[in-house]
């Protein structure tokens, strides 16, 4: 009995100063005496109660309450029916539907109570309703005076007469008062009740106690409070007393049953009054003495009646603050309603709204005290700091009597809140209702105070320790305590959790008048009672701190956010870690923790935004649960199907009995009672291992489901069901808003609820901005980075140490920034930093320097600095690292206590001294062991030669033997292991000790303390960072509202997701758990694919694949149907979004089919296996276009012979379902449904899929065609899609066929030939209309399988598929013709005959029943290329001369066909329309464009590109006829566009010179073009510029261009074709000329010789001076000059010959570098061909022989110039100069010598072009003088330069040296030829009378007398013996100068006597011929004649023929052609 007293003392004793945070949980208050009439305060007085018994025995009966609805405990009758509603159904309340937690209790109007207050029990009442039931209670004194007669008729009141003589004074007055009990006075009747209870006889006291419950009940002790409170004489109220009375009656575990049970009842009562509200003490007295009847009790009904009155009591508290708080939102709407009425109330605000302007918090749940999520800062919160942190100030709120009954008067006499400066100011109501509202304010307060007090009491209930033997046994008292307490937290969370997070809830603490939010307030009692039982061994204990811990995460995650971090990672995260952990506690968390946590869609959001996206959390939360659950997922568990069938069996009882489970409902479980507690827990038929393996697959599949609910909010497709149980599993507030804690109050404001009254946050701030999927990626990613960095620190420190540095983490190579961040960051390795910092390097030095100097060891005993010390990092091994280590620590310790030792030596000793003192005491390796004796003497005289006390090192010894200073990591490593601290005693002493020991539960016990230690620390560094920054900003909530969220999280963690699910589906054979992870996977591919993440698409689809096992027919089993039911199923759910994994999920498909047709009978090896097929190349899986190299059918692989039943039956008979068949045939008939970009995935897939069948089935006669079918029918369903789509389509498709039909498997052609036809004809059904193309895309494939196609049968079959196509659909076709007919071009090309035959049969045939519709189609050029093909086929001439006339007719054809427009300017008669109704295809092309050019081309094209002579010769007559017959009516734009691509394009080849001179020469092609076609085109070109001149006369410039470039060429006969087509073109258009024209003509000249000059003979003879061969262009450099002469024939600078222009078109083979604008010449040359032979070809050479008079047969034309070298041999050049050595000249030099020559030859070239030109009259006398003279200037400059060159006889005698010629060069032919047509020229201008050459005569005596005279004089100069060859030459021209002279009019002639005279002087002296010699006696005839005056006729006399003056009165025209075309010698 005394124990049981000492033990009710105890727990009494507990109440007063226990406390504890809460967390606030869902549901209804207790059933039992309670309703909401109670709570609302509604409950009337006027109800009578029935007359109740006064029999002693009702005590003991149990009579219960009156009447009262919810007063009574039950039906009235029995005692245990109290409790047994409670004990059976403790929960009623959880009939209320659990999915609606804030279902209200309260009305919605509120009506305020009048608040009285006692000493020591603060009571509200309502006095109206107590006076207003002064009648009812008059009815019901009948109970009291039975009690009365019963107490004074029983032996207790005989014998004490006090008893007796109070009853009879309590009857006396009852009676007096006449039943009326507003006249009595409640304390006549209380005080011999009160007596009563004191009676020994329990009947008597059972009835006190009843009657007092029942006076309670009916509010009869409501009394006015006292008038003087601070009279300590005066009594406490009388509801205070009654109380206490009833509560004394308890005394102990010997109270009597019945006396228990009353007691219960009557506190009860007292606690459910809603008229007089108990508050403070007695409500706290109360609770207390019925939680003692529940442990003392020894009677099983009393215990479950004490547990559920208990629950009640609790839950009426919480009941009543949320009807308080739902008033007050009520009135703080109302006061916001009128505030906003007026202009004032704008600064302030309701009771619960933000101050708004100035920021000030709101006293909602806005408390302080919450750490700081500052990026400077790393918050860390640890289990340890639960027992320390104090967040809320309760001293005085208390439930001593004396204290709480003062501090509630001088509560309520303070003044207004508005004094303080810190809260928000109070809000002025209008008039009356002021005073009231503050009043509702403090008795709102009141009972939150109360609801705090008994949280408080109960979370410090659950802390107390229990002994170890009460651990063991459950029913213990301290167990049942424990869990009583717990169970009570629980169920108020669980039901009142709306209490924690409303912020109206608010507390004021003891130290100032702050509001804090009631979860601030009790969070501190709450986490330490989570943290002392969270890990407890016991596992009632441990799952009720699971349920605890998982109501804080669902309810008070955002209010709670530090805390919860760390419960996750230091205990259950940890306890999933521990290896020896009890599998239960394992399977719990993973089961009821993280799997509600995977169930809830918010949470699970919100803790990956909150941890894993937040650089300052511990770790990553959600990554880390993930990768827990995988873990066990994944791990393999060996299991029988017995065992299976066992845990499914414990699944379905466990589900049926969910009902009555206390987690569900909430209530306490009936368990608590001894009598029904079970020891040891049903052991199952299944093994632990496998039932935590199932529940983490449950838990990782609930994962996905909430995922993807979440994730689909931003979806169009989200409304598609994902299961039956993904509902049920989601939390019940999903749609609960988190509170964001972030910032100041004035970012929150409340919004009234209108179901329950509270208030919702609605952030009025930057919400939406917090939670932005990007920038929370940004942030993860740049944790993500910090993590890679500081692994790799991990790894190599110096190469982490740059990567923190590159990324920013570091801020510089400073050493105390790298310092700082070693210190702040957890995640470093503790070795690598030893390793790192004890380093040699200066710089690593420093650092350790700096790490050092950042602790402090101020004020620490020297072991533990030292052991603080060690734990920053591991001590490495070497001894001069430790040295350096052990100095700085040293010197930091003695800066910091400089009392502490003489010197830093000495810290340093001993420092050393202790970490060997360590090693010794604790290594296993040391035998022998220091002593303490040891110990002292090896620290003698350190201390600065004294010694440090013996006490102190005897001290330090004690500490390192008991405590080994060892890492906190290796130490939690070692837990994890299960190894337990090394002992010191070995063999039998040891074995002694160990024996009996349950060694892997004390290493388990040992992990939980060091896991208890660890977070210890942790939540110190957590409470030191709260106090800095306190009043700084606060942790940041951030809450989850984005869906975007989805796709980082599941790319976070799908390779965990993979690993578990693929794993298990692999390794069992259980159907349910194959459906469990296939359903994973599926929601895996849904997830992907809803967020587009390509790697665990792939990775998941390959995944069920492979679990479809279908490439291994014969181990398919029932779970491979399984996992191919659900591809399917994915196929046709997530199609849109698959992409690139269609390829796996169609392959599957296709293997399906062929597992079909092998279990229907065809033979295995028939059915080619794709399997064995070699992969392609990952181009081709990308694009679907293989290599050609990959169309090569690589050698199939000979397939396995298997036996016929290789294949379980009943699995190939799922294969054949009729189920599985309409599932594959659903995904591709709902192709058509597939978006635009997902059908093009699909079919790409399809045809790589298509392609892999083909490649299997290598030559085989029945090639696998079944995708290349499904093809096909795809493409039929989608046929409807737009042409957009399809041509993206058929991009792939089209491809598809052109690789399935170029292969070598002529069935696979057939095949896909005749696929793609019925696809064609399908297209061609529906009409396309003008300007689309898609017909013509579509029959693409034909045309490229025709040019690739090696098979002559398959070119055929596409010729006869074409053609069956135009025969059945040729009316449709529309842009299909410009396809068709290049299907044809390509068939044009073939060398075999009938394909030629065929397509050209075909051709003839369209072009002529079909040439409207060709036209009105736009496929006329198409047509026209298509013939042009046919007529460049050399193989057959036949099919190309009629090819090639059929071109020709298409002119005339073309003009008489109403379709083409050109027909309406035609003349003649026209064809019938043959495309009537046919919309026509719109153009931009012009009308010449559209069908002239393409005519024109073709000739064009044959003519160029044609091998055979005949057709290439009537292609250019055509081309020319054409143009001459049509082109009047061409526009001028229309001609540019000829010349640029027509015309000039044909002289192209004339620009590369090495076609021309080397390719010509060995090519018998090439040679006969261009002495055939060329030259014939080139005198075509002339005649058309004259037929057109007026129309081209603005091309002359190009037409001069072009007869340049034919002139500058190397071949002789191009080069006087050139050069007689200009002659040609200047002649036949003289008449046509105008002066503009002649300048063109002489610019040309002048460009000529420019380009002609050999001005590189001056140079040549340096090595250095010849360039390479490609700056030349046909022999002429680049840098070629013309000189511009001007009119009077002085030159000027050199200037470019050719402007360079562009071919921007690049076609018909024109290079982009081509001059489109080079003009060229027209000219019809006479066809007079003997005037190239009646001229030596040689005559243009340079040679070095003397000038041969006789004849000589001319040498065959050359297209070289290797016949400019001399005619003598080599070898006798070399003897003939025995100085001169044999040059070897390079094969570079010589062709650069060549073009030198070249140009030499080509000058000569054009002095005899114009000699001949003005041989003609017309030209003479049609060219403008000055323009002659211009011309005459180029002559005069061609003279010059080849006499300058003659003169220099070094320059030639080098040249020869060096190899130029075989002879020395020179250049007299150019010297005299020039000079000789320049005289002649001149004289005749000089003679003529006409006036335009009379007006330029003198111009023309200034450019002729000069030269003349410098003539004659170089001829005299002349040395008849060495210049022999010379003066041949040159006599002609003397000759022609003296004629010229003489036949000068008188005048002139005079004039130049003095000139010419001394000049014939010197002709005399030399030995004259007969023709210079007359030439000199006409001038002396002349001087005679008009100096002396001899008479003309006196010459007649002497015999002079008179025809000699008469020779001499004109020049001789075209003297240089006809006497000078003999050979000319030079030397």
């Amino acid at each position: 009995m005394a124990d049981s007293e000492e033990q009710g003392r105890m727990s009494e004793a507990t109440y007063g100063h226990a406390g504890g945070p809460g967390v606030d949980g869902v549901g209804e208050r207790p059933e039992v005496g309670s309703s909401e009439e109670h709570v609302n305060g509604e409950n009337t007085a006027d109800e009578t109660p029935p007359k109740e018994s006064t029999d002693e025995t009702a005590g003991s009966n149990g009579t219960a309450h009156p009447a009262k609805d919810g007063q009574r405990p039950a039906d009235g009758s029995d005692a245990h029916d109290v409790g047994r509603p409670t004990a059976q159904d403790p929960s009623p309340q959880s009939t209320a539907p659990p999915t609606a937690p804030d279902t209200p209790s309260t009305p919605a109007a509120y009506t305020p109570r009048i608040r009285t207050d006692s000493q020591s029990t603060t009571a509200t009442n309502t006095t109206t309703a107590t006076r207003g039931g002064s009648k009812s209670t008059r009815s019901s004194l009948v109970f009291v005076v039975s009690a009365l007669e019963s107490i004074a008729a029983s032996k207790d009141a005989r014998k004490r007469k006090p008893l007796l003589d109070s009853t009879q004074r309590a009857l006396s007055a009852i009676r007096n008062a006449q039943g009326d009990a507003s006249q009595l006075n409640p304390e006549t009747l209380f005080e011999p009740l009160n007596l009563a209870t004191e009676a020994t006889t329990v009947s008597v006291v059972t009835t006190a106690l009843d009657c007092i419950g029942k006076l309670i009940s009916y509010s009869y002790f409501s009394v006015p409070q006292r008038n003087n409170p601070e009279d300590p004489h005066q009594k406490a109220p009388l509801i205070e007393r009654a109380i206490d009375t009833i509560c004394d009656c308890f005394q102990g575990e010997a109270t009597p049953a019945e006396v228990q049970m009353q007691i219960i009842k009557s506190l009860l009562a007292a606690i459910l009054n809603d008229k007089i509200v108990v508050h403070g003490a007695g409500l706290l007295k109360s609770v207390r003495q019925t939680y003692n009847i529940f442990l003392l009790s020894k009677n099983g009904a009393n215990q479950q009646i004490a547990q559920g009155t208990l629950t009640q009591m609790v839950g009426t508290v919480f009941e009543r603050v949320k009807a308080r708080l739902a008033g007050k939102a009520i009135r703080a709407a109302g006061s916001k309603t009128s505030l906003g009425q007026s202009k004032a109330a704008s600064s302030s605000s309701a009771v619960d709204t933000p101050t708004g302007a100035n920021g000030s918090e709101t006293p909602m749940v806005e408390e302080p005290e919450t750490p700081a999520d500052a990026e400077g800062e790393t918050t860390t919160l640890t289990l340890q700091d639960f027992e320390k942190t104090k967040t809320f100030d309760d001293t005085r709120i208390n439930d001593t009597t004396t204290v709480v009954t003062r501090a509630k008067r001088s509560h309520v006499k303070q003044p207004s809140r508005t004094a303080s400066g810190m809260e928000i100011p109070a809000i002025t109501v209008q008039g009356e209702n002021s005073e009231m509202y503050t009043e509702d304010e403090d008795e709102d307060e009141i009972y939150i105070r109360d609801a705090f007090l008994v949280f408080r009491a109960m979370c410090k209930l659950s802390t107390k320790q229990v002994r170890r033997e009460e651990e063991v046994d459950i029913r213990s008292q301290g167990m049942r305590s424990k869990l009583l307490s717990l169970h009570i937290i629980h169920t108020v969370l669980f039901h009142h959790h709306q209490v924690f997070t409303n912020p109206n809830a608010t507390i004021r603490s003891s130290s100032g008048q702050e509001p804090t939010g009631f979860t601030q307030a009790i969070k501190q009692y709450l986490c330490l009672s989570l943290s002392k039982n969270a890990s407890s061994a016991v596992r009632q204990v441990f799952e009720v701190s699971a349920e605890l811990f998982w109501l804080m995460t669902k309810y008070l995650r955002s209010q709670l956010k530090p805390e919860l971090q760390v419960f996750l990672k230091e205990v259950y995260l940890t306890i999933l870690e521990k290896r020896l952990a009890p599998p239960w506690q394992k399977s719990y968390i993973v089961q009821n923790i993280f799997g509600r946590i995977a169930g809830d869609p918010k949470a699970l959001v919100e803790i990956y935004l909150n941890y894993d996206c937040d650089r300052q959390a511990l770790d990553n939360m959600y990554q880390r649960i993930i990768e827990h659950v995988s873990r066990i997922a994944g791990q393999p568990a060996p299991v029988t199907a017995l065992q299976q069938q066992a845990y499914s069996e414990y699944n379905v009882r466990k589900a049926a009995s969910a009902s009555s489970d206390w987690q569900q409902r909430g209530n306490l479980p009936s368990n608590l009672v001894p009598s029904s507690t079970p020891t040891p827990f049903d052991i199952e038929d299944f093994p632990q291992d496998y039932a935590m393996k199932m529940q983490a697959l449950d838990a990782l599949v609930v994962v996905l489901i909430s995922l993807v609910n979440w994730g689909q909010q931003g979806t169009l497709d989200a409304a598609r069901p994902l299961g039956t149980d993904s509902d049920s599993r989601r939390s019940a507030d999903d749609t609960r808003e988190s509170t964001d804690t972030r910032g100041d109050a004035s970012s929150i404001s409340p919004t009234v609820n209108s179901l329950d009254g509270t208030t919702t946050h609605t952030s009025l701030s930057n919400e939406a901005l917090q939670d932005d999927p990007a920038e929370l990626e940004k942030v993860k990613e740049r944790k993500t980075a910090l993590n890679k960095a500081v692994q790799q620190f991990n790894f190599k420190p110096k190469k982490g140490i740059q990567a923190l540095l590159q990324e920013g983490f570091i801020a510089s190579r400073d050493a105390k920034d790298i310092a700082a961040f070693f210190l702040s960051n957890d995640q470093i390795s503790k070795k690598a930093l030893g390793e790192y910092l004890g380093e040699g390097d200066d710089e690593n030095k420093l650092i350790m320097a700096a790490f050092v100097d950042g602790m402090d060891f101020s004020k620490t005993r020297f072991v533990d600095a030292l052991r603080r010390f060690l734990q920053s990092f591991r001590l490495p091994g070497e001894a001069q690292k430790i040295d350096r280590l052990m100095l700085k620590f040293a010197e930091k310790y003695t800066a910091g206590n400089p009392n502490a030792f003489a010197n830093a030596d000495t810290a340093y000793i001993l420092s050393y001294s202790v970490i060997m003192l360590n090693t010794d005491q604790h290594s296993a390796q040391v035998k022998q062991r220091m002593t303490i004796e040891d110990f002292i003497k090896n620290n003698r005289g350190i201390n600065d030669g004294a010694s440090l006390p013996d006490e102190y090192l005897q001290g330090v010894y004690d500490e390192i033997q008991r405590n080994e200073i060892v890492l906190d990591t290796e130490r939690a490593q070692a837990a994890e292991l299960g190894q337990l601290p090394q002992a010191n005693a070995g063999g039998i002493q040891g074995a002694l000790a160990t024996f009996g020991r349950d060694l892997s539960r004390e290493a388990y016990a040992a992990a939980s303390e060091e896991m208890r230690n660890r977070t210890e620390q942790l939540f110190k560094t957590m409470l030191k960072a709260q106090k800095k920054t306190s009043g700084g900003q606060r942790s940041n909530f951030l809450t989850a509202s984005s869906f975007r969220h989805v796709g980082p999280m599941f790319h976070a963690t799908w390779m965990s997701f993979l690993t578990a699910l693929s794993g298990t589906a692999q390794e069992t054979q259980h159907l349910e758990t194959i459906r469990l992870c296939m359903e994973g996977q599926k929601l895996a591919v849904r997830l992907a694919c809803l967020f587009d993440l390509a790697d665990p698409r792939q990775a998941f689809v390959s995944s069920l694949a492979r679990s479809t096992n279908l490439y291994n027919l014969s181990e398919m089993k029932a779970k491979n149907v399984e996992a191919l039911r659900v591809m399917l199923e994915v196929a046709n759910t997530e199609g849109n979004l698959l992409k690139e994994s269609w390829r796996d999920i169609l392959t599957c498909i296709s293997q399906l089919d062929r597992f079909q047709l092998i279990s229907s009978g065809v033979e295995e090896g028939a059915v080619p296996d794709v399997a064995r097929v070699h992969s392609i190349s990952a181009s081709q899986q990308l694009n679907g276009n293989p290599s050609r190299k990959s169309m090569q059918v690589q050698r199939r692989p000979t397939p396995r012979p298997g036996p016929a039943g290789s294949y379980h039956a009943d699995i190939a008979e799922e294969a054949r379902s009729a189920e599985m068949i309409r599932s594959v045939d659903r995904i591709f008939t709902n192709t058509a449904n597939l978006s635009g970009d997902a059908i093009v995935h699909f079919v790409r897939a399809l045809t790589q899929v298509s392609w892999q069948e083909i490649q299997s089935s290598g030559q085989s006669e029945s090639p696998r065609t079944y995708s290349l079918q499904k093809l096909v029918e795809i493409s039929g369903y989608n046929m409807l899609r737009v042409r957009f789509e399809w041509t993206n389509i058929w991009q792939v498709l089209g491809q598809h066929f052109i690789d399935v039909g170029c292969h070598n498997n002529t069935h696979v052609v057939y095949f896909a030939l005749n696929s793609l036809r019925q696809l064609s004809m399908r297209f061609m059904e529906i009409e396309e209309l003008p300007g689309f193309r898609f017909q013509k895309d579509f029959l693409k494939p034909f045309e490229l399988i025709l040019r690739n196609a090696s098979q002559v049968q398959v070119k055929d079959m596409v010729l006869r598929c074409l053609i069956q196509m135009i025969q059945a659909r040729g009316d449709m076709i529309r842009s299909g013709w410009r396809t068709m007919f290049g299907v044809f071009t390509v068939a044009a090309r073939e060398p075999y005959e009938s394909i030629v035959n065929l397509a050209f049969d075909n051709v003839t045939q369209v072009y002529n029943a079909r040439f409207g519709v060709v036209i009105s189609q736009g496929a006329f050029a198409d047509l026209i290329v298509c013939l042009t093909e046919f007529s460049k086929n050399m193989k057959f001439q036949k099919k190309s001369l009629q090819a090639i006339e059929t071109l020709k007719g298409t002119v005339p054809k073309m003009l008489r066909t109403p379709e083409c427009p050109l027909s309406v300017k035609a003349v003649g008669s026209k064809d019938a329309p043959t495309a009537e109704g046919v919309p026509r295809q719109p153009s931009r092309q012009t009308q010449e464009e559209q069908y002239w050019f393409p005519v024109l081309f073709a000739f064009h094209d044959v003519l160029m590109t044609g091998e055979d002579l005949e057709v290439r010769s009537r292609a250019l007559n055509y081309l020319f006829d054409t143009l001459t017959k049509y082109g009047g009516e061409f526009p001028r734009d229309f001609w540019d566009t000829l010349w640029r691509q027509l015309l000039y394009p044909i002289f192209m080849v004339l620009k590369d010179r090495k076609a021309i001179n080397q390719e010509a020469a060995n090519h018998e092609e090439l040679s006969v073009w261009l002495s055939t076609t060329l030259i014939q085109a080139l005198r075509n070109m002339i005649t058309l510029f004259t037929h057109f001149f007026e129309s081209l006369e603005y091309m002359l410039d190009r037409f001069l261009d072009l007869l340049a470039l034919c002139i500058c060429q190397e071949n002789d006969t191009l080069a006087r074709i050139g050069s007689n087509c200009l002659q040609q073109l200047i002649l036949q258009n003289v008449r046509k000329f105008t002066p503009q024209h002649w300048e063109k003509i002489v610019g040309a000249f002048v460009d000529l010789f420019g380009r002609t000059e050999a001005r590189e003979l001056f140079s040549a003879a340096t090595s250095s001076s010849y360039g390479k061969e490609s700056s030349y262009v046909n022999g002429f450099g680049d840098s070629a000059h013309v000189a511009p002469v001007s009119s009077s024939g002085i030159a000027t600078e050199d200037a470019p010959s050719i402007t360079s222009g562009t071919n921007a078109l690049k076609i018909n083979g024109i290079p982009a570098d081509t001059p489109s604008d080079v003009p060229t010449t027209n000219g019809h040359a006479p066809p007079a061909a003997d005037q190239f032979q009646r001229r030596p070809s040689n005559a243009l050479s340079l040679s070095s022989t003397d000038y041969d008079h006789s004849p000589a047969p001319p040498p065959k034309p050359s297209s070289s110039n290797d016949n400019l070298e001399s005619f003598a041999s080599p070898t006798l050049s070399a003897t003939q100069n025995p100085q001169q050595t044999p040059v070897i000249v390079t094969a570079a030099r010589r062709r650069y010598f060549n073009q030198i020559i070249t140009k030499c030859v080509l000058q000569l070239l054009m002095i005899e072009t114009v000699s001949e030109l003005f041989s003609n009259n017309l030209v003479y006398a049609s060219i403008p003088s000055p323009l002659l003279l211009q011309l005459m200037a180029l002559l005069k400059r061609s003279y010059h330069f080849a006499k300058r060159f003659n003169a220099d006889r070094e320059l030639r005698a080098r040249l020869f040296r060096e190899g130029f010629m075989r002879q020395p060069p020179n250049l007299l032919k150019q010297e005299s030829g020039s000079a000789s047509v320049y005289v002649l020229i001149l004289l005749r201008m000089y003679a003529d009378t006409s006036p335009e050459r009379a007006a330029s005569r003198l111009d023309t005596e200034e450019a002729l007398i000069p030269l003349c005279s410098d003539i004659l004089a170089s001829y005299i100069a002349l040395d008849d013996e060495t210049q022999q060859r010379n003066i041949v030459t040159w006599r002609p021209v003397v000759v022609d100068v003296l004629e010229g002279y003489v036949a000068f009019a008188d005048g002139e002639f005079g004039k130049h006597v003095s000139v010419f005279a001394p000049l014939c002087v010197g002709l005399m002296g030399r030995e004259m011929g007969g023709e210079l010699q007359r030439g000199v006696m006409g001038v002396w005839k002349r001087v005679c004649e008009t100096r002396l005056g001899v008479d003309p006729e006196t010459w007649d006399g002497m015999g002079l023929a008179k025809e000699g003056k008469d020779g001499l009165a004109s020049p001789r025209a075209g003297s240089f052609a006809v006497r000078r075309g003999s050979r000319v010698g030079s030397r």
